[in-house]
């Protein structure tokens, strides 16, 4: 299996919205998930304060991170956003992407990473430790799980480039 990282272009952008649906059918509350019109994507693209960045196989996409830079004042950080197609998930390519991408923002001035994951979201948990991020806080009670009816905290985490 030969995963390819690499930037986003506007060929990308019906293949991430299929992507993007995808998620959005499995009930994920990757924020990406609500993203279901190419328009989105396109205003995203014309941002030059958004990086995304793909893994892909054989012309499929894999997985979506983007990172979005602050705003003045905070141009040195930014808050990134990732997500691995399910029948991929476990198999390291998150953690391939993140680091790919963290390399490609470096490069791009940023200096310090920051994401946010629900506490239940293992995998997500994990994948940000393995890339070297720490956790730096956490949002309590941040939300209502609905099928367990528990409430989970967000976890905030954060690297140095």
């Amino acid at each position: 299996m030969e995963i390819v990282y690499r930037g986003f272009n506007k060929e990308d952008i019906q293949k991430t919205v299929e992507f993007f649906k995808e998620l959005n059918n499995e009930g994920s509350l990757v924020s990406f998930s609500r993203v279901s019109k190419k328009e989105e994507i396109q205003e995203w693209i014309k941002d030059f304060n958004i990086y995304i960045y793909l893994a892909e196989l054989d012309n499929k996409i894999l997985g979506v991170f983007r990172g979005k830079r602050g705003k003045p004042g905070r141009e040195h950080s930014c808050f990134l956003t990732a997500a691995i197609s399910k029948k991929y998930r476990g198999k390291k390519i998150g953690q391939g992407l993140t680091n790919y991408a963290l390399d490609k923002l470096k490069e791009n001035g940023i200096k310090i990473a920051r994401a946010y994951v629900y506490s239940d979201n293992t995998s997500s948990v994990s994948t940000l430790l393995k890339c070297g991020f720490t956790l730096s806080g956490c949002v309590h009670m941040h939300h209502l799980d609905k099928k367990t009816n528990q409430y989970v905290d967000d976890l905030i985490f954060h690297k140095i480039l």
